[in-house]
């Protein structure tokens, strides 16, 4: 038995990546909102892979 992916595998690494290179671009977040929406592409590219 295979492991059953969520529906949107593809978009649920889209978001991780996207997420990863936002946080990493920062070397001192200026701006604190940028760092909560790499956090959150990260969480919810997570949850579409688990899903």
């Amino acid at each position: 038995m295979g492991r059953r992916r969520g529906p949107c595998p593809w978009l649920g690494l889209v978001l991780i990546v996207v997420g990863t290179l936002i946080i990493l671009s920062m070397v001192l977040p200026k701006n604190f909102w940028w760092f909560i929406l790499g956090c959150t592409l990260i969480g919810a590219g997570i949850y579409c892979l688990r899903r």
